[in-house]
């Protein structure tokens, strides 16, 4: 892609995809961004925040890529970023819109509620 024009199209489709087929291109896409030099490791990874009008601040999670062995090569359900829990590997919170997910950060297997 070398053009404004190209990237534009390339927008324009992944604005059109439902957020859970959005999610499942991305995990294909940012994990090929990741660097790890000098003692330290950066992912680039999606991120839902959420303001809560009466408090102060912003609560970040992680978004979990689906389990698709689980979802027998599926994406889980088409219903939004519902499902939270937490990575009790890296100490991540995370939501996604399956129950069964990888943490995006470290791999591990995540189940959500």
């Amino acid at each position: 892609m070398t053009t404004d024009e190209d990237r534009d199209r390339l927008a324009e489709q992944l604005v059109a995809l439902p957020v859970y087929e959005l999610v499942d291109v991305l995990r294909r896409v940012l994990p090929h961004h990741s660097q790890d030099h000098y003692g330290l490791r950066t992912e680039l990874v999606l991120a839902q925040a959420t303001d809560y009008e009466d408090e102060p601040g912003l609560e970040v999670e992680l978004v979990a890529w689906p389990d698709r062995d689980y979802y027998d090569g599926g994406l889980g359900i088409d219903q939004g970023l519902w499902e939270n829990g937490h990575c009790a590997k890296c100490d991540t919170e995370v939501v996604s819109n399956a129950k069964r997910a990888f943490c995006p950060y470290c791999g591990s297997r995540c189940g959500l509620t």
